[in-house]
């Protein structure tokens, strides 16, 4: 008999993961949205095979719990529910800050129900169930976090979590869970700062509009994460804010580097070493994440 996931939100990765599963797998899903209108869609879409607009029914008929909302959001409906899950249930997330939620689990998870965090590296600018899409997952990051000491954890259920990114189209990685949040500051949500900073200091004054009407590819692929949905990255970007003040720190001390490299009566020599440095360890970057096979 398939085990059930149960999907607490059905937005962008949410949606995409139930669609994926059904696609690819052989769980059945449920899911939970906030709105009714959600609900109906997934289940004339034939992507779950209930939905409710209530968590409780969601958590009694689910195998794995996948919390698939903003990570404080997560955090606080997990305490909030705690008392529902039973022993050998399995609880996961699939959010881009874990501090809190896993700060959550361990606080009130029941004796018996396991807890693997995952964080699936896909998503948009866009959100919404009407976005969603069976393939998000193809090709990208699913990363598994691993917390050997905790009593909560089992290996087994990761390698199954693991085993699930994989059936999706997934490359899968191994981290620990208290390295995560450390990690993505510098690769996503840094990055989606300085995206918005870019686009306030080139778009965001009188001759903002001018400006952008001058711009190409480069401004719009520099600051595509910045048409975000903000309420999402607050929660995000101020729940790891500590991790994403050191990486702006570094930002920092990069900036005055590279001003101290202008400055430099050299017909722009160290510029040029600057930039090709920074051109190969981009230039890792699609081998690195699977997107060219490195034979």
């Amino acid at each position: 008999m398939s085990k059930t996931v149960g999907i607490i939100g059905l937005g962008l990765l949410g949606g995409s993961l139930a669609k994926a599963l059904k696609e690819y797998t052989d769980y059945e899903v449920v899911g939970y949205a906030r709105r009714q209108e959600v609900c109906d869609a997934a289940i004339q879409d034939g992507v779950v095979k209930a939905a409710w607009t209530e968590v409780e029914p969601l958590i009694k008929n689910s195998d794995i719990v996948v919390f698939s909302l903003p990570p404080d959001t997560n955090a606080r409906l997990f305490t909030e529910t705690a008392h529902l899950f039973r022993s050998g249930q399995v609880v996961t997330d699939v959010s881009s800050a874990k501090e809190n939620f896993v700060r959550a689990v361990y606080e009130s998870i029941p004796k018996g129900t396991v807890f693997v965090s995952v964080h699936p590296m896909a998503g948009s600018e866009k959100g919404g169930y009407e976005v969603s899409h069976k393939n998000l997952f193809k090709g990208m990051g699913w990363i598994v976090l691993e917390d050997k000491a905790s009593d909560v954890y089992s290996e087994e259920v990761a390698q199954e979590l693991a085993d699930m990114g994989h059936a999706l189209g997934s490359r899968i990685e191994f981290v620990d869970i208290y390295a995560h949040d450390a990690y993505l500051a510098m690769v996503s949500h840094m990055p989606h700062l300085l995206a918005s900073i870019l686009t306030q200091v080139s778009g965001g004054d009188e001759l903002g509009e001018l400006r952008m009407k001058l711009s190409a590819g480069g401004f719009r692929d520099c600051t595509r994460v910045a048409g975000g949905l903000p309420s999402m990255w607050r929660e995000i970007i101020y729940g790891n804010r500590r991790n994403v003040i050191e990486g702006l720190t570094q930002v920092e001390a990069e900036i005055q580097r590279v001003k101290e490299i202008l400055l430099q009566e050299d017909d722009g020599q160290e510029l040029e070493i600057y930039l090709e440095r920074s051109r190969e360890i981009r230039g890792k970057l699609p081998y690195l994440t699977g997107q060219i096979k490195d034979n």
